[in-house]
């Protein structure tokens, strides 16, 4: 295999093994660190920030003083019987290293691209007897396009299927750099309206317009995954207006994720307010007449598996 030990090491929270729901077959997905979006309804909140994150399991916690003592800057107290860490924490990972209870966790970490592409080669038989192969999402892994489009070269190298998943939100030369190296581009569309997606996303949605579009212009159109979130982009003016911008795309299969509150308690362990959390999931009613506004425009609409 060439080596790639001449880039930088890419970071990432997680690889998740025989994933079915992130392109056909059987797949390794590899979950990168750091997005530039702060969806509401992120169910990896652990992956927005480009550093790793702390979690805290409080249930697990024996209050044993053990992550206190060996704090390198005294960021660490006992409040009221809660372990608390405060803003300036510098991610070293000395206490949870000391923790032998598994109470705190850091997530992310650096890897190489070899590393990588050899923890994915690992899975290599079940990619040929399911026609899977790798995904990888995030987080956001435009944020880090160089290593992807390696990671990306090296597998198709080896004969691996490839796909990403991606919020469209990047410099438009890196984002296409990084959908034509792949085989398959999963692409989130979350709301048409540019107020509604800056208000739920943190950002302004031009920019994913943008490539969305130009992608599509290759001839190469990508999935298209909308996340049905209620009070968010599940009105009868939101759907149409998703009909009406894609359906002249000619988008081939475009897939409605229900939202769900899977990782609501993420945020708790990150000490982070959850701001979906009065959120209802949408009822069958609601996913019914998003996928039949999107299919009376001529889209082709299934409805997957919860986002």
């Amino acid at each position: 295999m060439k080596r790639t030990a001449g880039l930088s090491t890419v970071g990432v929270f997680n690889i998740m093994r025989f994933s079915t729901h992130d392109g056909p077959g059987i797949r390794t997905t590899v979950f990168f660190q750091g997005c530039p979006l702060s969806c509401w309804w992120c169910h990896n909140p652990e992956s927005q920030s480009f550093r790793p994150t702390l979690l805290y399991y409080e249930e697990r916690c024996r209050h044993c003083g053990d992550c206190i003592a060996v704090c390198p800057e005294h960021n660490i107290k006992d409040i009221d019987g809660v372990v608390r860490t405060g803003a300036h924490c510098s991610r070293c990972g000395r206490c949870t290293d000391a923790c032998v209870a598994d109470a705190r966790r850091l997530a992310g970490h650096r890897a190489t691209v070899d590393e990588l592409v050899g923890e994915i080669e690992k899975d290599l038989v079940f990619f040929e007897e399911s026609g899977g192969g790798v995904t990888l999402s995030g987080g956001e892994p435009a944020s880090q396009a160089d290593a992807a489009i390696a990671i990306l070269h090296a597998c198709r190298a080896r004969g691996i299927h490839t796909a990403i998943e991606t919020c469209g939100f990047a410099p438009p030369a890196a984002f296409f750099r990084l959908a034509i190296a792949a085989d398959l581009v999963l692409f989130d569309l979350k709301a048409m309206d540019s107020e509604i997606h800056r208000r739920f996303t943190g950002v302004w949605n031009a920019r994913i317009f943008s490539n969305l579009e130009s992608l599509v212009a290759t001839g190469r159109p990508p999935v298209v995954r909308i996340p049905v979130v209620p009070g968010v982009n599940d009105s009868e003016d939101e759907a149409s207006r998703f009909a009406e911008y894609l359906a002249p795309l000619r988008i081939p299969v475009v897939e409605l994720l229900p939202f769900h509150r899977i990782g609501s308690e993420k945020y708790r362990r990150l000490g982070k307010p959850y701001r979906a959390a009065d959120t209802p999931e949408p009822t069958p009613a609601v996913l019914s007449r998003f996928r039949d506004t999107l299919a009376s425009a001529g889209v082709h609409v299934l409805v997957g598996e919860p986002a």
